[in-house]
Formats: C-alpha cells, structure tokens, sequence
C-alpha cells in the first residue's frame, strides 16, 4: 500500500510493506490481509471474505441504534474506562497538558497526545514522565472546522485524545513494547473492557507523519467508525521528506474518547452523545424536530458528503426528505453542533491563556467567538445568548477540569469585550471594505480571506456591502475558514543566525550557574575572532530568556585591558564582544575577568522580581494568566502577560502589595536540576512560563513556596535582597496581552525619589503642600470646568449666529443651498455645520480650515439629500481632486477630510469647492 503526504510543495509517497503487522496476535486471532475495492487500502480482518475495509463510507455505520459495547457510556465513563483499563496493565496515568502548547516552539496549539512529549522525549534527549504512560488529552485542530455539524460528529476541533504511549530506546536497552502488544492491548480494551465482539474490529493499514516523526500505523474500525490509530514512530523525517530509523520506538496511539463514547451510545448525532444536557438544551431553544428515520439517513449519508455537496447543502437534504422546512432544521442542528464545538474549544483556549487577540493563540479563540456571534446573527439571537452558552459549558465540563471552576468572572469579561469589538467591526464593514478597494484589492476570495483575517469580518457581511454597493457577489468556498485558520496553528520559527564560530570548540564551563554572585575570576582564551573572544569558562551571562547580558572587562597578565560590551550564546559557547584592541589577546593566554556588578545584580533583582510578579498576577488577576514577553533590564523590567483588560487601580495596589509581602518574607530562592520528565510530571508545564526551554535537563528556579519555574536566568539568593519592588505603569500593548512595567531594589527607590521630586515641584508652583495637592487640582478644574461652561455658551450662541448668517448668504443650485466657509477655528466649523441641521435639511456645508501646513475640510449635508449627495462620495471627489494626499472618516451625512492642498490652489480654494460641488450636484441630484 502507497500512502501520499503533502510536504511544502511536495507530493510524497511512502510504501508500508506487506508483512510489516504480519504479526503473532494477527496469526493467534485469525487475522488476514485484505485490500479494499473501492479504497484500496489494505485491512486486517476476521472475516475471510471481506472486500471493503469496513470504514464509512466504504460501508455505512452499522453501530446507530445497536451500539456493540456491552452499555453505553458518557465521554466522563470512556475517559475513566479507558484510563483504569491501562492502568491495570502498568501504565501510570498523567495529567493532560494545556491546549496551548507553550512547551513547543512549532506549534501554537495541542494537536495530538504525542505532541507532549516531542521533541525532546520522541528524539530520546529527555526521559518521558513515565513509561509506559496513558493520557487522555484535549486537543485542538482546525484542519476540518467548516465540516463541523455536517458529519454528525466524525469532526470536532476539541476532542479528547486517549494516548497509550510507550518509549523504547535501544541505546539504554530500554524495551516496554511495540506493535504486537499494542494491538493486544486495543484489542483487549475493546473486547473485555468493553464487551465488543472481536469480529466486528478491523485493523486498517496506514503511515503515519506528524511533528518530524513518521512511522506505519494501523487504524481500529469498528461498525463503520475509526476509532483508534495505532501509530509506530520508527522514523524520524527531514524537510525534504526523507525517512531515517531512529534508536526511539515510540508507540504513539489515539483513542478518540468521543469517536468511542458515540458508538457505545448509538445515537445519530455524535454531538448529542457527548454534550447531552447541553444538546438539549439547544434543540429546544433553535426549536429543532426531526424525525429519527431522517435524522439516521442523514447520519447514514454524512461520511459520503463532500466540500462541493456541504456547498449545496439544500440539495442534499432534499434527497432524504420532502418537508418543506427540513433544509431549515438540520441547519439549526448543524449550527447547533457548532455553537456546541466551538464554545467549548474558545472556553478551553481562555482556560490555558489564550485571549482573544489578531496574533497567535489568541487569534483563534477570537475567531471561534465570532462564529458564535455570527450564528446567533442568522438566528435573530441577542448576542448576551453566548453568556449562557460558555458558562453552560463551563459547569459541564468543570468536574473534569477543576481550572474551570474559577473562570465564570474571567470569561464573561472576555465575551463582553468581544460583543463589544465585533459590534463596532460590523457597523464599519463599508468603511473597512470600501478601503481595501481603494488600496487596490479586487473583490474576490482572496479579499475575503484578508479581511477575515486581519479584522474578522465574516465573508457574507462582504458581499452584502459588495452586493449593495457594486451589484458583485463572491462565491465563497465550504472550506473558506479552514484556508484562513491553517496560517494560524503554527509558530513561525525563527531565522537561524549565521553561525560565527568553528565547530571544534568546547562549550563553555558557565562560572555564573555555579556561584550567580561570582564578580571576577580567571579563565583561558580558546578563540579569538575579528571582535570577541571565546573563553573556556565565564563569569558573563549572555543575553537570554529576557535577561540582557553582562557587561565588564578582560584584562590580559601584562596588564593591557578591553571591555566587554556584548555577551551571546551560540550552541552552548559564549561569545564575548570586544570594544579596545584585540591584538594583545592570544589563544592559550589565560586573562582576568571582571563583572560590571551594579549593572549584574539589578538585573538579578529584576529577574528574581519577575517570578514573583508573574506568580501574583496568577493569584490576582486569574489562571489564564501566562507569560507573552519579558525584558529584563539593568534600569527597569516588563512583562508582558495574557490577559484581557487593563487592571483596575485597586487590582494593582493588590499585587504590589503581595510582591512586596513575598519580599519582605525574605524567602528563599532555590536552584536545582532535574529531569525533564519528571520535572514536568511533578510541576506540571506551568513551568515554561517564560518559554521553551531545551534540554533533557531542567534548572527549576523556586521562590520558596511562591513560584517554580525552568530558567536559564541569574537570581538573588533572598527575597528580602530585592528591598522594594514598584510597577511603574501598566498598559494594553495589543488586544489579550498587557504589560507591567517594574523596577525593583536601588532603582525602585529611585523611582519613588523621582515622583517625590515631581510633587514637591508641582506642590511649589501651586503654592501649596504635597498633602494639599489633591485639593488644591480639585480647585483648579472646578474653576476649570466653569470656565469651559462660560465658553461653550458663547460658543452655541456665535454658531447659531453664523449658521443663520451663512443660510441667508448661501449660494442656491435649484432647491440646494450650498455653504462654503473659510473658517480659522475648527470647533467653531463644526459647532455650525450641528446648528445648520436645526435650521434646514436641504444644504450642503463646506467648510475649510487651514491648520500648519495641511487643511481640515468638514462636509456636512442636510438630511434631506443623504441619499443623491451621501457626504463621504463629496469628499471622494474633493480629496481627489483638490489634495495631494488625504486621509478621512466619517459617514453619509458627515466627514472631514485632513491633508495638503496642491500646489497652486489655496489661494482659489473657495471657488474651487464651490465648483466641484456645484457639478456633483447637477451630476447627481436632477
């Protein structure tokens, strides 16, 4: 059997030879090969004249009403089942790791079990928490989003992953097992655990790649469904495809604990199987009947349904049935499906730290809430419905995920700043689109995708402006939301730096993880290069994991000195750039090194204080909080953190106070290594809050009792060696990540002298005290704030002057009433063009107003002639005509354009616009 695989641009092909299962447990139960004759695959079976492979839609599911398992089961039942059944057999069950995949550098999100263990474990570099080990982990693929609802639950983006995994390393003679027992331990769960007679279970034959490992697996059909995929990581695979053995036999299976939970239910619609209550509770309010003969010969036909067919769904309904309103409810049952899958997947995303942003993880948390506001449009439901829906979900599924019990708060603040973003994104589609044509983008799928992706703005919304606007509808493809997600699930990776230094170098003995308080010391040049050295051992960091490097000098035995400006690592070797004369230093000459120590232990004080920030905020703000960026610096620190809104001024007193508490407590700051493995079965992945860490061993950094994480940085010994620490500002720098700004010891007495400063020189010019400031500003704007009173009655009266004024002396073209002013005040030409619309409704309002080297010119028309002279097509031609460049906003009724007028023109600009104006109206309005 051939099995093709699209790599880049490549079409691959990989052979599974014909006696690769041709194994003990296959010959013992009876097993043949088979090769399907309308697939082609090859198939294992006890059925000895078996033609087809036993999949749908090779075969139709057999399991609807007549479910093989001796009961049926809840997904809570199968997960436990599945779980105890291999604890039995001597695997240790570990808890599932986060949906984000914050341990990988490739990959945004969780997308299969095996995923958390590469590519440190799979590659043997790291030992595995346990071995064998079971899992059952929630994941998350976006491959097949738009086919959710349609295929009665064959495709879910959330789904559970039961992974029995096992790791063989044959360099440490270390066997746990490989195929056969792995298809006896499936088959056993299958038949024992579960009671399904072993003649209704195919094995299907496939090759497996995923995540730089590849290997032949077999697939577990049972009554037309797969449920199983047996994968054996035997290979490693490079870039341009190509397969190499590897020392690592990992045994990677997938039970998909929904696919499971729906045949051991026999229902039609897999999503009722698994969400029950929820189901419906959902169906009674979308008002959902549908007979169950029907609903079976749609549940029969779903697996045969193709993008072109999903495209044409009213088609495919009227093959199973004739009522009039059938089309109607198995849309409703198919957006139920999705409001099911996709409330889920967004809930489980916030869970783990990924609030709604355009970047990363944070993008498609945002785009599966839209989809639900979207529904919830074509449904004529008030947006507040997702409320109930996500908090729903979130008692449902809590008992199995206790993080969720605290998130009611967290996320109805998440979904109200959402509601709010994607009402103002809608009532500007004209805007937004409108702008996209103009920048030179054609209508078409590929705008479409655009405008999806950087704004979220659904494809029908398009062609409704589009329609409207230029009579053009754009044909929008089934899969459309998986084109855009699929830029989204990876991490871009980084550019490789070029390598500067030879490869026969040793890696440097790092003085500075010895002893983190060592100022000098004394070590041999191994290289000199054009403007660093290599040493054998340092007392500098090198600039990492957000903490900037050291800086210091090196002095030679003959006393001649250089400093070090620059400190980086390449591949364990740490470069030292050189400002002075590099002629005096020789390979072999063993130098003196100092530590700028100042700068050294500030930014000691400033990583140490990011511990303890980052664990309150956790504490404070919620568990959705996790690390998005961080720099550490002699001067100051930031961390940026997920997040959805700016805190509030009490929340921020609240964790300064508890990181000043931890300081004061003067606890403790341990460091030790410890195997990967174990340290993330005993810490959990919390422990790359600051990123992916490299390597089968871990430094954990530990605030006694506080914070415990892997880090590469320099920290103090005590707490109490911070003194202070001070956030300084705190700021939203994009949506779903804010950023603290802190400093601490020295500098943060710095900080509060500075203010003291500042108040102390306020207070003087005020002629008054610090503890009299407060009162004092409060005078001055009540005084303030009258004068602004005194000055906006002026203001009404002189605009309702000059209105009158202007309508008498205006310039009639027919029944219009054309205004053009040149004004010197732009709040006045506004003030006016509001008073002209209590005084008529048939006018048109220009008015210009030179400011620096640019002109404002406001436009403004009556209500009466909105629809012949809509005032953003006025400024279309006016800034066209009459600017050099131009920018603008506004709406039918009212704009202002801002820009420079071309040269030549200022002088006659009057007559100018009262030409253009003239003409647009003759043209327009007769």
């Amino acid at each position: 059997m051939q099995e093709y695989f699209v790599l880049g641009a490549k079409k691959l092909m990989y052979k599974i030879d014909r006696d690769e299962f041709n194994l003990p447990f296959m010959k013992e139960r009876g097993y043949i090969r088979r090769q399907c004759k309308i697939c082609k695959a090859y198939f294992w079976t006890l059925d000895e004249d078996a033609e087809v492979c036993g999949e749908a839609p090779c075969v139709d599911y057999t399991f609807f009403d007549n479910p093989p398992t001796r009961r049926r089961y809840s997904l809570r039942e199968m997960r436990n089942a599945f779980l105890k059944f291999f604890e039995k057999n001597d695997h240790e069950i570990i808890n599932p790791y986060p949906i984000v995949a914050r341990w990988r550098d490739d990959l945004l999100i969780t997308i299969a079990s095996i995923a958390d263990f590469q590519p440190y474990v799979t590659s043997g570099e790291a030992s595995p928490p346990a071995n064998p080990l079971v899992i059952s982990q929630p994941c998350l693929r976006l491959e097949d989003i738009d086919k959710v609802g349609f295929t009665s639950g064959r495709h879910m983006t959330i789904f559970e992953m039961g992974g029995a995994h096992a790791f063989n390393d044959s360099r440490k003679n270390i066997y746990k097992y490989w195929k056969n027992e792995t298809i006896e331990y499936h088959h056993e769960f299958a038949t024992k655990e579960l009671g399904i007679p072993e003649e209704l279970i195919t094995y299907k034959e496939h090759f497996w790649v995923g995540g730089g490992n590849a290997g032949p697996d077999l697939e577990g059909i049972i009554s037309g469904l797969e449920v199983s995929t047996l994968v054996f990581m035997k290979y490693k695979i490079d870039e341009e495809g190509k397969l190499f053995e590897t020392p690592i036999l990992t045994v990677d299976t997938g039970y998909g604990m929904e696919r499971w939970t729906w045949l051991s239910q026999g229902i039609y619609y897999g999503f009722e199987a698994i969400y029950g209550d929820l189901f419906k509770w959902l169906t009674e309010k979308f008002e959902v009947s549908i007979p169950r003969r029907t609903l079976k010969r749609f549940a029969l036909m779903s697996p045969t349904l193709t993008d072109k067919e999903l495209n044409k769904f009213g088609e495919v309904i009227s093959q199973i049935s004739s009522d009039s309103n059938a089309e109607d409810m198995f849309n409703r049952l198919v957006n139920i499906g999705k409001l099911l899958d996709h409330s889920k997947s967004a809930l489980f995303l916030i869970k783990d730290g990924a609030i709604p942003s355009n970047v990363r993880e944070g993008y498609l948390t945002r785009m599966l809430i839209r989809r639900i506001l979207k529904i919830l449009d074509d449904y004529g439901y008030e947006y507040d419905f997702i409320y109930d829906l996500m908090d729903r979900q979130r008692i449902y599924w809590h008992k199995d995920f206790k993080e969720l019990y605290d998130l009611e708060e967290i996320i109805k603040e998440v979904l109200y700043l959402e509601i709010d973003k994607y009402k103002r994104i809608k009532k500007n589609i004209g805007r937004i689109v409108s702008s996209y044509i103009k920048r030179g983008y054609s209508p078409s799928i590929e705008l479409m995708i655009e405008l999806y992706d950087s704004h979220g703005i659904h494809p029908d919304y398009v062609n409704e402006y589009l329609q409207k606007s230029m009579n053009i509808n754009i044909k929008v493809p089934f899969n459309f939301t998986e084109l855009v997600a699929k830029k989204h699930q990876l991490k871009g990776v980084e550019k490789v730096k070029k390598k500067i230094i030879p490869d026969n170098l040793s890696r440097t003995y790092k003085l500075y993880y010895k002893d983190q308080y060592l100022k000098e010391g004394i070590a041999k040049i191994i290289y000199v290069g054009d403007s660093f050295i290599i040493l054998d051992k340092t007392i500098f960091y090198p600039t990492g994991g957000g903490q900037m490097h050291d800086k210091g000098w090196i002095y030679t035995m003959t006393g001649s000195r250089a400093y070090v400006s620059n400190v980086e690592e390449e591949d364990g070797i740490v470069i030292h750039y050189i400002e002075g004369d590099l002629s005096k230093f020789k390979v072999g000459d063993l130098v003196y090194l100092e530590l700028d120590w100042n700068r050294r232990y500030s930014l000691m004080k400033h990583h140490t204080s990011t511990h303890i920030l980052l664990s309150a905020l956790r504490k404070v703000l919620g568990p959705h909080i996790w690390q998005a960026g961080v720099v550490k610096e002699e001067e100051y620190a930031h961390l940026d953190v997920t997040h959805f809104k700016v805190p509030s001024m009490e929340e921020i007193i609240e964790i300064e106070q508890l990181i000043n508490k931890v300081v004061m407590e003067d606890r403790p700051i341990k460091v030790k290594y410890v195997d990967r493995g174990l340290a993330e079965k005993e810490y959990g992945v919390s422990l790359y809050q600051g990123g992916v860490v490299p390597g089968s061993l871990l430094r954990i950094v530990e605030v006694d009792g506080w914070d415990i994480e892997a880090c590469g940085g320099t920290h103090v010994r005590k707490t109490s060696e911070l003194q202070l620490i001070k956030i300084v500002d705190v700021r939203k720098i994009q949506d779903g990540v804010i950023r603290f700004r802190y400093v601490a010891g020295e500098k943060a007495l710095k900080h509060y002298q500075r203010y003291m400063n500042l108040l102390n020189d306020v207070s003087a010019k005020l002629n008054t005290n610090v503890d009299e400031l407060t009162d004092t500003i409060s005078s001055l704007i009540k005084e303030i704030k009258d004068l602004e009173s005194s000055y906006r009655e002026v203001m009404s009266s002189l605009s309702s002057a000059y209105a009158k004024l202007l309508l008498y002396e205006s310039r009639n073209i027919g029944n219009i009433k054309l205004i053009v002013w040149s004004s010197n005040d732009i709040d006045l030409s506004i003030k006016v063009g509001e008073e002209l619309d209590l005084l008529a409704k048939d006018y048109v309002y220009i008015s210009y107003v030179k400011q620096g080297r640019g002109h404002n010119i406001l436009i403004r028309v009556g209500e009466s002639l909105v629809g012949c002279l809509p005032a953003n097509y006025i400024a279309e031609d006016i800034g066209g005509t009459l600017f050099r460049g131009f920018g603008g906003r506004g709406n039918e009724r009212y704009y202002r354009i801002v820009g420079r007028i071309k040269s030549g023109l200022e002088d006659v600009l009057t007559d100018k616009l009262v030409d253009l104006v003239s003409e647009y109206v003759t043209r327009n309005c007769r």
